[in-house]
């Protein structure tokens, strides 16, 4: 995994990748009060097909169980703090059921995440489709 330090504040880079592996735990068990609690009032989820879901759309999607998060493995991490301010981007492979249907997912990931001096919150999730050669 490559990261780089914070810039400044009292949060480390591992501070946020477990922020973010909460966050992927809780979209495991659809545990919308969770995630309700990490996701910014203004997030927004950007699908890798190009359609975004504010944070209402999003957790009630995950709530009506649309999407079921199975597995998420991610590599090549890299973590950028600006202030109050990280990005988090890399490649995951995510297993999904959608619909009863099991899909594999490979893609190019980014999230924007901000420090509200107690945690970290998710601004934006950016999916691109890797297309493979």
């Amino acid at each position: 995994m490559n990261t780089a330090e914070p810039t400044s504040g009292t949060f480390a880079t591992s501070d946020l990748l477990l922020a973010d592996e909460a966050r992927y735990q809780a979209l495991y068990a659809r545990d919308t009060g969770a995630l309700s609690q990490m996701l910014d009032d203004t997030y927004l989820h950007t699908h890798a097909n190009g359609r975004t879901d504010d944070k209402t759309a999003f957790l009630a999607s995950i709530a009506a169980e649309k999407y079921r998060f199975v597995d998420a493995q991610r590599k090549d991490q890299r973590v950028r703090r600006f202030g109050d301010v990280a990005l988090l981007n890399g490649v995951v492979h995510t297993t999904v059921d959608v619909a009863g249907s099991r899909k594999t997912l490979h893609n190019a990931f980014f999230t924007a995440w901000r420090n509200d001096g107690d945690r970290w919150r998710m601004l934006h999730w950016q999916a691109t489709k890797i297309v493979e050669s």
